[in-house]
């Protein structure tokens, strides 16, 4: 699936240019981050919002924020073959998916998924990552909370048996997803 279609772009967040002040996707908590945390937090170099714009509009109608992260090997139900002897290898961590309400339905999510594998094949490529790991947000009680984690398993995310809200996805099946060749041993 690619990242423009049509009219749509992802670009990374502007606060000078994007208008976030009228982003509301009927989460507090995603909308409080895009509006109050995310310019500072990409300011000090801690994370990278990417929001989905119309061509040459400023309205964010969706985004998400990644990071890089560590996870702990003997986390996973079999150690991968060749981890560090300390366990720790390196993933993209993707902090927050967001659509507006103006915008849900629209496949605009999927769109944004999409192009967090581009992003963690690009890092793959240049220092190595292992995974990508999210939190499943709980806002919302266990209805919610049951939902979001499905749509990530729908992608190929999987729970960690000790964590259920944390989950990750090799890179090797990110690749499969972005049609990437996977990287000879």
């Amino acid at each position: 699936m690619p990242t423009e279609i049509g009219d749509l772009r992802i670009e990374l967040f502007d606060p000078a240019r994007h208008d976030r002040a009228g982003f509301a996707c009927g989460v507090g908590r995603l909308d409080n981050y895009l509006k109050l945390s995310a310019k500072k937090q990409q300011t000090d170099d801690m994370t990278r919002v990417y929001v989905a714009v119309e061509d040459s509009q400023a309205i964010i109608l969706g985004y998400h924020a990644i990071s890089l992260g560590m996870m702990n090997a003997d986390e996973l139900a079999r150690r991968p073959r060749g981890a560090p002897d300390d366990g720790e290898l390196l993933i993209l961590f993707l902090g927050q998916v967001a659509v507006s309400i103006s915008a849900q339905g629209r496949g605009i999510g999927s769109i944004l998924m999409h192009h967090v594998f581009e992003k963690a094949c690009r890092i793959a490529e240049e220092a190595g990552c292992f995974a990508i790991m999210l939190d499943v947000m709980s806002d919302g009680g266990q209805e919610a909370f049951k939902r979001r984690q499905g749509w990530y398993a729908d992608f190929g995310f999987q729970p960690f048996a000790s964590t259920p809200a944390r989950m990750f996805m090799t890179m090797k099946q990110v690749r499969a997803i972005v049609g990437e060749p996977a990287k000879a041993g």
